[in-house]
C-alpha cells in the first residue's frame, strides 16, 4: 500500500515537474492586466497603472501593449527620460509599427517642448512620423469595459432632466432612460437643449417609443415657436419649418419664401461649440462625475442640431424638377448663404453640411465659378476628416493630451484639426 502511494506521489511530482507554462494563458493574464493598468489611467491613478505594468513586464517583458502604455504614463507623469527608454525598447521590438514611430517621436517632442503642449507635441509627431494611418494598426490597449454605463452613473446621481438629457447626448440611453426623458421633457428650461431635444425624439422606424416619442415633440414645438419667432440665428426656424416634414415632399413657393427670410439672418447657431461645451460640462460636473473629454466632446456636438439641414436637402430634391429656372436661381442663391452661414462655424461637422448645402445651391444656380470653389473647399474638408482619422487621438490613453486636444476642438474645430494637413 505505502509503495502505491509513492508511486502516486512520483507521478505528482514528475507531472509538475514537466508541466510547462501556457503561453497562452500567459498572454491572456498580461493582456488584462494591462487592461487594468489603462483603466488607472483613465481614473488618475497612476502610480497604480505602474505597478500593474511592472507585474507584466517581469513576467512578458516583451509585451507591446504593457510597453506602449508605460512610456504613455511616464510621459503623464513627466518622466520623459524614462519615457525615451522604454520607447527605445519598443522600437528595438517593432521598429516600423506606425503607432510606434509616431510614439517615439511624441516622447522627442515632449523633451523639446520647453511649453507643455500636448496637442501641438502630437501633431508634430505625427508629421515627423510621416503622418500614417494609425487605425488598422495594432493600436493601443483600451481599458477594461466599464461594467456601468455613462448615462447610468449620471443617472444615479442626479434627477435633474436636463442633466440626464446631457448625459443622454453623450452616451446611449437605453429605452427605459429615453421614455423617462420624454415624459419629463417640459422640465427642460435651458433653450439651448430645446432643439436638440426634439431632434433626439426624432420617430424611428418600428419603433417601441414611436408615440412617445410623438408626443414629445408636440411638446416641444410648441415651447420652441415663440423662443424662434424673432431669433437673429436660422437654426431653430428651420428646424421648425421643416423637421416634421416628409423627405419627399417638394417645398411649396411659401417654403422658399420662408427659407428667403431665414437665410437672411446673420448666422446659423445661437449656441457655439465652446459654449455647448461649457454648459455640458457645468451640467455633467454637477453630478461629482467629471466626463472622459471623448463624452464632453460628444455631449456638445450633438446637441448642435443640424437633421434639418440633411431634410432640407432632399426636399430641395424632390422640388428642382418643379421649379422654373428663375425659382431654381432663387433657392439656390437661399442654399448657398444658407449653407455659408453653416460653414462659418467651427464644427467639422458643420463644414461638411453647410459646403453640401453650398455645392447644392451652386448646381441650381449653375455657376461654376461658385462650384469649382466649393468644390475645393470639400477637398481640403476631406483631407482634414483623412488627417484626424488617422491620427486616432481616441485611442491614445494620454489624459493630458486628451483634455488639451478637446479644449482646442470646443474652442475651435476646424482649426484644431485644420493644423493636421497645415503645411
Amino acid at each position: 500500500m505505502r509503495s502505491l502511494s509513492l508511486l502516486a506521489l512520483g507521478l505528482l511530482l514528475s507531472g509538475v515537474a514537466c508541466r510547462r507554462p501556457d503561453p497562452e494563458a500567459i498572454q491572456k493574464r498580461a493582456d488584462a492586466k494591462v487592461q487594468q493598468a489603462v483603466t488607472h489611467v483613465w481614473s488618475g491613478e497612476l502610480v497604480l497603472a505602474l505597478t500593474e505594468l511592472a507585474v507584466v513586464l517581469d513576467e512578458a517583458p516583451q509585451h507591446l501593449g504593457a510597453l506602449k502604455v508605460k512610456t504613455c504614463v511616464q510621459m503623464e507623469l513627466g518622466a520623459l527620460d524614462e519615457a525615451a527608454r522604454t520607447v527605445t525598447r519598443l522600437r528595438a521590438l517593432v521598429p516600423e509599427q506606425p503607432e510606434v514611430v509616431v510614439l517615439a517621436e511624441l516622447v522627442e517632442q515632449r523633451r523639446r517642448m520647453l511649453a507643455p503642449d500636448w496637442r501641438e507635441s502630437l501633431i508634430l509627431a505625427w508629421k515627423h512620423a510621416g503622418g500614417p494611418d494609425l487605425r488598422d494598426t495594432e493600436g493601443f490597449p483600451e481599458p477594461l469595459p466599464d461594467p456601468k454605463s455613462f448615462v447610468d452613473r449620471v443617472w444615479e446621481r442626479t434627477q435633474s432632466v436636463e442633466v440626464r438629457f446631457t448625459a443622454a447626448l453623450a452616451d446611449k440611453a437605453s429605452d427605459v432612460q429615453q421614455q423617462w426623458l420624454a415624459e419629463h421633457v417640459s422640465e427642460i428650461a435651458s433653450p439651448d437643449l430645446l432643439p436638440a431635444a426634439y431632434e433626439y425624439f426624432q420617430p424611428r422606424p418600428d419603433d417601441a417609443l414611436k408615440d412617445i416619442r410623438l408626443k414629445a415633440r408636440e411638446s416641444l414645438r410648441r415651447r420652441l415657436e415663440p423662443l424662434v419667432a424673432d431669433a437673429n440665428a436660422s437654426e431653430g426656424p428651420l428646424l421648425l419649418l421643416v423637421g416634421d416634414s416628409a423627405k419627399d415632399v417638394p417645398l411649396t413657393r411659401e417654403d422658399i419664401q420662408a427659407l428667403e427670410r431665414i437665410a437672411a439672418l446673420p448666422r446659423f447657431r445661437s449656441t457655439s461649440l465652446a459654449q455647448a461645451g461649457a454648459a455640458a460640462k457645468r451640467r455633467l460636473e454637477s453630478t461629482g462625475i467629471t466626463p472622459r473629454p471623448p463624452s464632453l466632446f460628444q455631449a456638445a456636438a450633438v446637441s448642435l442640431s443640424l437633421d434639418a439641414t440633411v431634410l432640407l436637402k432632399k426636399r430641395v430634391e424632390a422640388t428642382k424638377e418643379h421649379l422654373s429656372t428663375e425659382d431654381q436661381i432663387r433657392l439656390g442663391q437661399v442654399l448657398f448663404t444658407l449653407g455659408g452661414r453653416i460653414v462659418a462655424n467651427s464644427a467639422l461637422v458643420d463644414h461638411f453640411v453647410g459646403l453640401s448645402l453650398m455645392r447644392q445651391g451652386a448646381e441650381l444656380m449653375d455657376d461654376r465659378e461658385k462650384l469649382a470653389q466649393v468644390t475645393r473647399d470639400f477637398e481640403q474638408a476631406r483631407a482634414v476628416f483623412q488627417a484626424t482619422s488617422s491620427l486616432h487621438v481616441d485611442s491614445w490613453p494620454l489624459p493630458s493630451l486628451h483634455r488639451d486636444w478637446i479644449q482646442a476642438s470646443l474652442a475651435d474645430e476646424w482649426k484644431n484639426l485644420s493644423a493636421l494637413v497645415a503645411p
